[in-house]
C-alpha cells in the first residue's frame, strides 16, 4: 500500500518538475536568441564618426602607432574584451553555486540541475571572437611598446 502510494508521488513529482524544466529551458532559449540577435545586430551596426570629430586618441610622442593599434586605443579604457572561457567558467561555477544556496532547499536541486545543463552548453558551444582575439593581441602589443619605450599614457586635457 505504501509503495503504491510513493509510486504515485514520484510520478506526480516527476510530471511537475519536468513541466518546470521545459518552462526553464523555454525561458533560457529565449532569453539566449534575444541576446545572440542583439550581439549580431551590434556586430552589423558601425559607429560612423563625423569627419570634424576631434580624435581621441593624440600621440605627442616620436613613436608612430599603427592604425590598429590606434583604433584599439580609440575604444577607450571601460571598452570590454571577451575573455577566454577557462578565465572565468570557474568563477561563473562558484557564483552560480552561491545563488543556489541561497534558494529554499526544496528549490535548489532543480536549479542547480539547470544550471549544470547551460553550463555545459556554454562550455560545448563557446567559440572565442576572433575580432575580440586581434584586439588583444594588438593591446598586448601596445603595453609591451609602452614599456619598452616608456612612454606614458594620461587622460586629455579638455583644453587643447
Amino acid at each position: 500500500m505504501w509503495q503504491h502510494a510513493l509510486e504515485k508521488l514520484d510520478e506526480a513529482l516527476d510530471k511537475i518538475m519536468e513541466s518546470r524544466y521545459q518552462s526553464m529551458n523555454k525561458k533560457l532559449d529565449t532569453l539566449i536568441t534575444k541576446h545572440d540577435s542583439l550581439q549580431s545586430q551590434i556586430k552589423q551596426s558601425k559607429t560612423i564618426t563625423p569627419r570634424n570629430a576631434q580624435p581621441r586618441i593624440i600621440n605627442l610622442t616620436n613613436t608612430t602607432l599603427t592604425q590598429g593599434q590606434i583604433r584599439v586605443l580609440s575604444l577607450g579604457p571601460q571598452y570590454a574584451l571577451e575573455q577566454r572561457l577557462s578565465t572565468y567558467i570557474n568563477e561563473l561555477i562558484i557564483e552560480t553555486e552561491n545563488a543556489i544556496r541561497r534558494l529554499e532547499p526544496k528549490w535548489q536541486n532543480t536549479y542547480r540541475h539547470l544550471a549544470t545543463k547551460r553550463i555545459k552548453q556554454i562550455k560545448e558551444n563557446k567559440k572565442q571572437n576572433t575580432l575580440h582575439k586581434g584586439q588583444q593581441n594588438l593591446i598586448r602589443k601596445v603595453k609591451e611598446e609602452l614599456t619598452n619605450k616608456n612612454i606614458t599614457v594620461a587622460k586629455a586635457d579638455k583644453r587643447l
